[in-house]
């Protein structure tokens, strides 16, 4: 692990000096970017930091949720153990990604320490952490916990905390965006290619039979009863099932390069991803591996929706009432990618004749004006049409819709609009209006351009390594410079193969025989239950042992008694139990999968019935 910490600051040393040193590395880099960012990722908005802080929002609450599913299921005993110690960082970093403090260092704790040393501490490595460092790097390039923050508000005050926070001063420039979205792509597409290599390597994925099998798999997908009887009854879906494995074998192939072409091939990348993603959502369990991809694709690929400039809205508002006053400083901050003009009505008297409206009429509601279509909108319909302009009022759109609906929303708008200024007063002096279109120095920092080259060379190094069919890859120099990307999520992965699909044959099964219940790990027919909620259970408990079984027939309950045993005392804590021994059950099954011959010509017969292999009581001291 030293090692790897060596090499990976030694590089980007190297690299660092050659964009100090070398202005043709430079110039070679900005003619890239000024020939593919249109391409491969254009932007409706000169406000996009924006949206990376909101992802970045997303991006934390994710880590910290996930953080409390493993807290939550660890002993009492851990929580004052160096267990504990990385499972509560780990939370606390979403929280600080969250609220936005210190967020540079947060990112770092999680790329460079908990999901490099952390993970193997709680034995929870997971597909879900390398995609998120990938995900974290951009975020730290375009410094996303500057903005819509706590470090904002204290930057303001003391700028020269720009260095102790770890930004650089000004907001990204579209070269510093792109670098690193290019950066994280580049990332993504060399797992992908490892990923590949092994499936090429991998019979299941060859003939196809992995498809079905996948969605069929009692420990991995949600739907398996479902699919079991689809596939039963149908061989034209176990076809399909099978073609979209191998469709999914060349979306790997070309995840960046497509994208850098642009145009068809780009959308056909995105939409292929969100159709993956979504898979893996609602379909698979796969931890929170699918939100963290859901969100690195946001910020690789949300460009227009929500954040476009020529498509803005002009607001006639009342300047001399408070109730409007104060509406609009509220819309003013929300509207973070600067889609709305401020229009009072004492100074734009014209407009309101232009429209077509008298100034009573002008002063009795808010209206609004789009630039596409010079449609205009009043009273509660205004609101309606803001919450579809504004991305931060968009949780808001379905209560409004629903209030137009059923006709409240407009009576109650009505009865204030009409009463406002008796209720809420006349106000002499507006507030200052915050606006986003407020002008910002635009940074020309050379870490992202530096971190974006790093990330290259160390996948260079990284494909080295790759196992194409009937090779096994470069060691040495090359292994090593691939074990130092992983800093950068950049990891091999083999993901649904055999192994992954055998896992579905063998399970067990507790039972608390105090409590008169079975221990929501493990249902009867080998699915997950509730206490898979925790990374900690899935990874380092319940998948270790359906591995380990594989092929071998016998009870294993002594071979996995401390597992079971663990497992056991968690669900005593959950319970409140009191000191003292309890007794359990414990069935361990065995389940074949369907043959391989009979999936190659698209045969899914019913599956023979589970076999107990053991059933047994035994005891657990508690605590």
């Amino acid at each position: 692990m030293l090692s790897n910490y060596i090499f990976f600051v030694t590089s980007f040393m190297f690299v660092l000096l050659l964009v100090w040193k070398i202005p043709a590395l430079n110039n070679a880099m900005q003619t890239f970017v000024n020939k593919t960012e249109g391409r491969a990722f254009p932007s409706s908005s000169p406000f996009e930091y924006n949206k990376f802080a909101l992802l970045r929002v997303l991006f934390g609450a994710v880590i910290f949720l996930r953080g409390i599913d493993v807290v939550d299921l660890l002993l009492y005993s851990e929580l004052n153990t160096v267990i504990g110690y990385y499972a509560i960082a780990e939370m606390l970093a979403g929280l600080m990604l969250v609220i936005g403090l210190f967020s540079q260092w947060a990112l770092l704790f999680l790329i460079g320490v908990m999901w490099q040393i952390g993970d193997q501490v709680l034995g929870k490595s997971t597909l879900g952490n390398d995609i998120g460092a990938m995900l974290a790097l951009l975020l730290i390039l375009v410094n996303a916990g500057k903005f819509l923050s706590l470090d904002s508000l204290l930057i303001n005050k003391m700028p020269a905390l720009h260095g102790l926070m770890l930004y650089y001063r000004g907001v990204p420039s579209r070269a510093a965006i792109f670098y690193a979205k290019f950066a994280a792509l580049t990332s993504y597409w060399a797992v992908c290619i490892y990923s590949l290599s092994m499936h090429l390597n991998e019979a299941a994925w060859m003939s196809g039979i992995a498809g079905p099998l996948l969605l069929t798999n009692n420990f991995m997908a949600n739907f398996h009863i479902e699919f079991t009887e689809l596939f039963t009854r149908s061989s034209m879906l176990v076809f399909l099932a099978r073609v979209s494995l191998w469709l999914m074998m060349l979306w790997y192939i070309f995840v960046l390069p497509f994208v850098l072409i642009g145009g068809y091939f780009r959308k056909y990348i995105i939409v292929w991803g969100w159709l993956f993603f979504a898979l893996s959502f609602f379909m698979l369990q796969l931890g929170y591996l699918a939100e963290i991809e859901a969100i690195l694709w946001l910020a690789l690929f949300w460009s227009y929706v929500g954040m476009r400039n020529d498509n803005c809205m002009d607001v006639l508002y009342d300047d001399r009432c408070n109730l409007c006053d104060r509406t609009v400083q509220l819309v003013t901050i929300l509207d973070i990618f600067g889609r709305i003009r401020l229009k009072p009505l004492s100074k734009n008297t014209k407009l309101v004749t232009s429209l077509g409206l008298n100034l009573e009429e002008a002063l009795t509601d808010l209206y609004g004006v789009c630039d596409a279509d010079k449609k205009l909108f009043r009273g509660y319909d205004f609101y309606i049409q803001l919450s579809k302009s504004l991305v931060l009022l968009w949780p808001l759109l379905p209560i409004l819709l629903l209030g137009k609906i059923f006709i409240i929303g407009p009576v109650v708008y009505r009865f204030i609009a009409s009463k406002r200024r008796q209720i809420f007063g006349m106000c002499i002096l507006p507030r200052k209006k915050y606006t986003v279109n407020e002008q910002r120095p635009v940074s020309h920092s050379r870490i992202p351009i530096t971190l974006t080259l790093h990330v290259c060379f160390l996948t260079i190094l990284y494909l080295v390594m790759v196992p194409a069919p009937y090779l096994n890859g470069y060691k040495g120099f090359s292994n090593l410079g691939g074990k130092a990307a992983h800093i950068y999520g950049i990891t091999p992965i083999n993901v649904f193969n055999m192994t992954d699909l055998r896992m579905a044959e063998n399970w067990f099964v507790l039972k608390s025989d105090d409590f008169d219940q079975t221990v929501p790990l493990l249902s009867e027919d080998g699915s997950r239950l509730q206490m898979h909620k925790s990374d900690r259970i899935y990874f380092g408990h319940t998948l270790k042992f359906r591995r380990a079984a594989i092929g071998k027939e016998g009870c294993h309950y002594e071979d996995k008694k401390k597992i079971i045993d663990y497992i056991s005392k968690i669900y005593l804590q959950s319970m409140h139990a009191d000191p003292g021994f309890y007794n359990f059950s414990y069935s361990q099954l065995h389940q074949p999968l369907v043959s391989t011959e009979d999936l190659e010509v698209n045969l899914y017969p019913p599956k023979k019935k589970p076999v107990i292999f053991c059933d047994l009581k035994y005891k657990v001291t508690y605590p």
